[in-house]
């Protein structure tokens, strides 16, 4: 008798995709923005990470700004039945995070985003810069009917 191995085969993914952790991902991306976060993007870790499937990293420019990306975020999901699992580094400022099982958040000032240089860490992953203007499409829209994509965020904002 002879056994047979089954092939394995990798799984081809893409950002934007239909996956609610997808969804998650770019709706904190979202809630970032509107604190005035800096240098959003979006890392795809599956198939490389045990831990989540996407990081959304960003930076802001003072502790009181890291601070307050971090809490407005975790206000916005709280909105929504989203509870984190853990929140570390609240109370210094320095560096953000905040684990929503699929998707971990990290919020640094710029220095310490530029020490730990976790896009590095992880370069060999799909990554997607996120900007205002990316919210303005359609199908982006479409994944999150809820959400105003347009309050103080982007070129025609007042803030």
């Amino acid at each position: 008798m002879s056994e047979e191995t089954p092939e394995t085969t990798e799984i081809e993914f893409s950002i934007p995709d239909e996956t609610a952790a997808w969804s998650l991902a770019e709706r904190i991306a979202w809630h970032i923005m509107e604190k005035k976060g800096e240098d959003v993007l979006v890392l795809d870790l599956r198939g490389r990470s045990d831990v989540c499937d996407f990081f959304v990293v960003a930076s802001g420019k003072t502790n009181t700004q890291v601070q307050a990306i971090a809490r407005h975020v975790n206000t916005q999901l709280a909105e929504i039945g989203q509870k984190p699992k853990g929140i570390e580094g609240q109370d210094q400022g320095r560096w953000s995070l905040l684990d929503y099982f699929d998707v971990v958040v990290h919020v640094f000032v710029e220095e310490a985003r530029e020490y730990f240089q976790i896009e590095r860490l992880w370069a060999d992953g799909m990554r997607l810069d996120v900007t205002p203007e990316w919210y303005q499409d359609e199908a982006v829209q479409a994944r999150h009917p809820e959400v105003n994509f347009n309050m103080g965020v982007g070129p025609d904002a007042n803030g």
